[in-house]
């Protein structure tokens, strides 16, 4: 064993960066990360967030958003012509102030939680939910599409 690396090791100045966990936010979230995954088990408790997401992620997302989008389009479409009506709220509220403002709030609010989603990818209750998200909304687009046949 060389006595000089040993010293050095032993003498650092800077903290050990993974005696710490991964902050939510840092300067890799968005580019350069490294991390895709936790590799140990012990760590699965402690360090939840990465800075690499997979395809699937991705594709979960993606399909989220246009699905989003696809039920905001059928909404109003239904509403224009008088089968149905918003029943959110806080969605009829803007949709008081026209389609426009409707449809971007609309995006914002689902690209607002997507973005939350992602950050929290590795915890057991939003890797349930990803799913269970996508398969309400192809219910209710597809409930949608079933109101324009009647």
């Amino acid at each position: 064993m060389n006595t000089d690396n040993y010293s050095q090791e032993n003498n650092r100045t800077i903290s050990d960066r993974r005696k710490r966990p991964t902050p939510i936010m840092s300067k890799y979230t968005f580019y350069g990360g490294q991390r895709k995954t936790v590799r140990r088990g012990q760590d699965k408790k402690e360090h939840i967030y990465v800075d690499l997401y997979s395809a699937r992620l991705l594709i979960a997302v993606t399909s989220l958003l246009l699905l989003s989008c696809l039920d905001a389009f059928l909404t109003l479409e239904l509403i224009g012509k008088g089968y149905a009506v918003e029943a959110n709220p806080i969605m009829a509220y803007f949709l008081d102030y026209g389609t426009t403002p409707f449809a971007a709030v609309k995006f914002f609010i689902t690209s607002f939680c997507l973005t939350i989603l992602c950050l929290f990818k590795n915890v057991k209750i939003t890797r349930l939910s990803l799913p269970f998200a996508i398969k309400m909304y192809l219910i209710v687009v597809l409930y949608e599409f079933y109101l324009f046949m009647i």
